[in-house]
Parts: C-alpha cells; structure tokens; sequence
C-alpha cells in the first residue's frame, strides 16, 4: 500500500519541488512499503511482468482471425509502437536516467538489468496501443487498454523498476507518436496495410491455405 506518511509530504511539499526531488516523492509514495501485503506483491509482479504477454498474445490474435477492421487496428496499434520504441531507446541514449535499484532507492521486489530508466517501455507499449485504439474511435477499447496501462505504471513504479516520470515520459511520446501516426493512416492507410497483408499472406501460406488462420 502507499505509505501514508509520504503521501501527505508529496502532498503538502510537491509544488515547487526541483523535479529529480518530485519524482523520488512520488516513488517513494508508490513503491512497496517493508509491510506490503503479499496479495499486493503478487498482483503488482503479474501486471508487471505478466500483463504485457496477454495484450500482445491478444493482438496477434485479432491479427489472425479477426476481419480486415480488426487486422487494421491491430497492426497500426503494433507498427504505432514500434516507432514508440524506438523514440524511446534514443531517448534512453540521450538521457541515460538510472533506475530506482541503482541508486539504491526504494524496494525492488523483480528482477532486472540495470538499463536506462526513462522513458518506460512497458508504459510506452500499452499507452501506444490504448492510444492507437482511442484515435480509432474505439472508445470502450481504449478506454479499457489505458486503464491497464495506468495500472502498469503503477506496478512497474510499485516493484521497484521505474520512477513515476518514466510512465508520464512514456505517456507523452505515446501521444505524441499516435498524433502523427492518425494523420499518417489517414493518407497512407491502405498503402500499409496492402504491404502488410502481402507479407502476411507470403509468410502465412501454409498455414492460410490449411484454414488455420485467415
């Protein structure tokens, strides 16, 4: 659970904090406290960790059997967050931020290497995604995928592997991509996907003519 303490410090402290200060505020408000709850535990690792394989199982999926709506969603909301990556790791190249661990703040309750904190690339690929899917109109869709996109921040920042600034910077770049990437689809839609589905189809053969995916 959030440490009460911190909580009202961040909230009777936080305006005019220099930002490296605000954003340890925060973590240390978020972060796992020594008497979290391990049901707490448990459910911040498998969202942490675990979440991200179902959303992408849950695309691929869309891809391979849902209609040319559904595949068009799909690979925009996948091509959107390739871009968001890569964004991201030149970021990361520009402003090598450390993570919590490293500067031995906090508690760490995953594993992980001790890459570039900021921006989050597991914020980044579920707030494209969600994103992706609110520019569509797909409101309830959307509307679902950013509320597990929030709780990913939030986990990620509980378990000890990102700083609260990581998921805002990775929220912002999402936004950013999926501004451009509307315009883009409009004019440049069907080129995409005819490129795509070209692939799809040359690579997907054996299994399209078996009528195992369509």
């Amino acid at each position: 659970m959030i440490s009460l303490s911190c909580l009202l410090h961040f909230l009777n402290n936080g305006v005019g904090m220099p930002i490296e200060t605000l954003n340890l505020a925060l973590f240390s408000a978020l972060n796992a406290s020594t008497d979290a709850k391990p049901v707490m535990i448990h459910l911040a690792i498998f969202v942490a960790n675990d979440l991200l394989y179902i959303l992408l199982g849950l695309l691929v999926f869309l891809w391979c059997y849902g209609d040319l709506q559904l595949k068009e969603r799909a690979f925009k909301a996948v091509a959107l967050t390739a871009v968001s990556l890569l964004l991201g790791y030149l970021i990361s190249m520009i402003y090598p931020h450390p993570r919590p661990f490293v500067m031995e703040v906090g508690r760490t309750l995953i594993e992980h290497q001790p890459t570039a904190s900021f921006p989050s690339n597991h914020m980044l690929i579920f707030s494209t995604i969600a994103l992706s899917y609110c520019f569509a109109g797909r409101k309830l869709a959307g509307g679902i995928l950013l509320g597990l996109a929030f709780a990913v921040a939030w986990s990620r920042i509980y378990v000890g592997v990102h700083f609260p600034l990581d998921m805002l910077g990775a929220f912002i770049l999402a936004l950013f991509v999926n501004l451009i990437g509307f315009y883009l689809w409009q004019h440049y839609h069907q080129v995409f996907m005819q490129i795509a589905l070209n692939i799809y189809r040359w690579v997907g053969k054996p299994l399209l003519d078996r009528g195992l995916i369509k």
